[in-house]
């Protein structure tokens, strides 16, 4: 009514303007049309457009987020789930029907990216199929409908209610936002517990406690919700598994042991679909309102997995309870990287103010990045059409949202702090510090070993590395001494089809350094590997800092073979590994060689050089097999969605059953012909003390905790690992000059 006398008088006024610079009336009217275009855009403007880029008052957010991407998911995202036509998110899988949690996803989501023609439409939908009068929806409708609520659903709905009230600047929304409150408060909450909707009451959902939610409700509208969140993380601590920190899908309220009830999307008891939304409900608590037993869920989660999965790409989608515990579910159907599960569990390390945590979450922000809806409903997952299906795509649109500061509490911005997203801050490769060694150079070497090379590929999919592929990762530090070092970024792995299987176009982006023990040239003569068995090999020591997600493999010459042969998923790739604990200081770990299925003890305690998941054991060599034909190691970033790297290698020793050091030659068949450690760099005044004692130098007043290294002066390391005290006596082989580090500081001593 307004804007039709605004321009109404607007009409008139310009009219007369017009008519007197002696404009015609026809064109005025195309005048008028673009005012009415620009008022009806600033009608429907919200208070805080996106993106709204703000920090929360709590926890870790993604500083260098490109906004634009979330726009172009949303896009997809729409293209493939939202009809318009009866305002419908396609749900659970099809397009013949909806429920009540996707309309209420919808809504939070249309509310952030400031979307008021989709709300409107969902919120539509919520009301025409209440279960009461300004009450919860019916869970399903359409094909295969169900009456009764999901109260995750009511929850999320009265959220955006609210949220919608400020985001446009409506009252109506507030209103019906308190209304749907006081409605859960008598229908979907029963003595302070959280039933799992209207109807039924039949277990306990842990991903149905939205403290946020209801920390919200109780600013709101007031009323008992303070109970409702205390009885909330009484029931999820009951339910917490002591060791993962993880909860299943449903608890029975009475022994809070999981359970399957008739609610329940999977046919297993476990950490499935709907509990993996739960870390992202505490983080959310955390986020809005410092809410310290929110956090302290998430660091119990996050204790197990930054070790278990080291980065997203490592989550599972599914862990199975079974004999007590929490285990990888291995079917088929939870084999893969879903936004569900990567997206839900990593968002935990958004409560922890560590540095681990920190680098953990920008590798959440990654699989979240290049995970992607269907472009379709129909087909989606099958066949060509590639993506994700409506509820890892859904819940992708929501993590993305809120990691990067763009779901923040409009109804109260206390806190909120705006700031302009930054790209500088996003990891990357780095240059690192010393001189750069050629490639070949047979003066130089680490721990005797001088055959080292570089490699990435070169797929044109991101990935990138320094020193560049070809090169020699070797280089002289300030301090003389030589390490092997590489900083890495890979791309994404394809997703796979049986299509693209079939027709061999499915390309994996790789990036590290090996070592080869021989020159090149011992293919000729099929020379490469060194009997380990024969030199009484039974450790190797590796002293190195690392960052990311590096694995070191045992190179060896069954798997070439098995290469040129073509055998099937037991050629390049295939060989067995183990992935390196992270540092950021030098750190010596001893690797047990004792061969173990299909490669070595390793660390032992689930922590074995062993082979892939992918990897063919019908046509894959064992450990005994491999430990006589070993030609070198090699060190590289495994990262399914792509990620970063970094490590730097000061030595590697191979330690016989006392372990003693096994000298190089033996392995390399060549005497390094020059010194690598630079005796003028030789600490004038070093902290501690080397003396001679016979065939033995007795090291005094050392720093505890530190790296130590003894080289000959064919830059040999003899002897090596981390000191547990500051003295210690070191076995040498014959007289001569010896150089001892400790640290950074090194110390000459002669052997007579």
């Amino acid at each position: 009514m307004i804007f039709d006398m605004l321009s109404n008088y607007l009409l008139g006024w310009m009219g007369e303007i017009f008519f007197l610079k002696g404009i015609h009336m026809k064109n005025l009217a195309k005048v008028m049309f673009g005012v009415a275009a620009v008022a009806a855009v600033t009608a429907s403007a919200g208070q805080f457009p996106f993106p709204q880029n703000m920090k929360y008052p709590h926890g870790k957010i993604i500083e260098y987020a490109d906004t634009d991407m979330i726009k172009d998911h949303y896009k997809l995202w729409k293209q493939a789930w939202y009809q318009a036509s009866n305002g419908w998110v396609l749900a659970p899988e099809g397009t013949c029907s909806t429920v009540s949690e996707a309309i209420a996803y919808g809504m939070l989501i249309s509310v952030y990216m400031d979307d008021q023609d989709v709300f409107k439409k969902l919120y539509n939908t919520w009301t025409s199929n209440s279960a009461g009068a300004n009450g919860g929806m019916n869970w399903r409708i359409g094909c295969s409908g169900g009456t009764g609520t999901a109260s995750d659903a009511d929850f999320d709905a009265a959220l955006a209610l609210v949220m919608a009230s400020k985001q446009w600047n409506d009252a109506s929304y507030l209103s019906a936002g308190k209304s749907l409150i006081s409605w859960i408060a008598s229908n979907d909450i029963a003595s302070n517990k959280i039933k799992p909707g209207n109807q039924w009451n039949d277990g306990f959902n842990p991903s149905y406690a939205t403290t946020a939610n209801f920390q919200l409700f109780q600013d709101v509208a007031g009323g008992s919700w303070s109970s409702v969140i205390s009885q909330a993380y009484t029931d999820l601590n009951a339910c917490q598994d002591s060791k993962t920190g993880l909860v299943p899908d449903w608890c029975d309220w009475n022994s809070h042991k999981p359970i399957l009830t008739s609610a329940a999307v999977s046919n297993d008891i476990g950490f499935y679909d709907d509990a993996a939304r739960t870390p992202w409900r505490m983080a959310m608590a955390y986020y809005w309102y410092g809410d310290t037993k929110a956090q302290a869920f998430n660091k119990k989660v996050v204790s197990w997995l930054i070790p278990e999965t080291r980065t997203a790409s490592g989550v599972n989608s599914g862990y199975k309870y079974e004999g007590g515990a929490y285990h990888i579910d291995n079917s088929d159907i939870r084999r893969f990287v879903s936004s569900t599960f990567s997206g839900g569990l990593g968002l935990a390390t958004s409560s922890i103010d560590s540095k681990e945590a920190e680098t953990y979450l920008g590798t959440v922000y990654k699989v979240l990045k290049e995970k992607k809806s269907c472009s379709t409903a129909q087909g989606c997952g099958e066949g060509s059409v590639e993506g994700e299906k409506y509820y890892p795509a859904t819940l992708n649109m929501i993590y993305l949202l809120l990691v990067t500061g763009n779901m923040p509490n409009l109804y109260n911005t206390t806190g909120f702090t705006p700031f302009t997203p930054d790209p500088s801050k996003a990891p990357s490769i780095s240059e690192g510090e010393g001189t750069h060694l050629e490639f070949g150079d047979t003066t130089v070497s680490v721990s005797g070993l001088w055959n080292w090379g570089a490699y990435h590929d070169k797929l044109g999919i991101g990935t990138k590395m320094v020193p560049d592929s070809g090169a020699s990762p070797l280089y002289r530090l300030d301090d003389g001494s030589i390490v092997a070092r590489a900083s890495m970024e890979i791309g994404p792995e394809p997703e796979w089809t049986e299509a693209a299987a079939k027709a061999g176009t499915l390309k994996y982006p790789s990036a590290g350094i090996a070592v080869s023990f021989k020159k090149d040239d011992c293919k000729k003569d099929k020379s490469c590997g060194v009997n380990f068995k024969t030199l009484g090999i039974q450790y190797i020591r590796v002293t190195a800092k690392t960052s990311g997600p590096i694995r070191m493999a045992i190179l060896n010459t069954i798997t070439d073979e098995n290469e040129e042969k073509k055998v099937e998923n037991a050629g390049a790739g295939s060989e067995p590994g183990i992935y390196v604990d992270n540092s950021e200081e030098f750190k010596a770990v001893t690797y047990d060689m004792t061969p173990y299925e299909y490669g070595f003890k390793g660390l032992g305690d689930g922590k074995e050089i062993n082979i892939l998941d992918w990897v063919s054991k019908n046509n894959a060599p064992e450990g005994g097999e491999i430990l006589t034909c070993i030609k070198g190691l090699k060190w590289e970033v495994k990262d399914a969605k792509g990620g970063l790297g970094e490590l730097t290698i000061s030595a590697v020793e191979f330690l016989d059953a006392s372990k003693q050091a096994v000298d190089p030659v033996k392995l390399t068949g060549m005497e390094i012909k020059g010194p690598t450690i630079g005796l003028y760099k030789v600490t004038f005044a070093p902290s501690f003390s080397v003396r001679a004692d016979g065939m033995k130098l007795q090291i005094s007043g050392a720093k505890a905790g530190n790296v130590f290294m003894v080289y000959n002066m064919q830059g040999k390391a003899i002897a090596g690992g981390m000191l547990m005290n500051s003295n210690l006596t070191v076995n040498v082989p014959s007289a001569g000059s010896y150089i001892v580090r400790v640290g950074s500081e090194m110390n000459r001593v002669n052997v007579k």
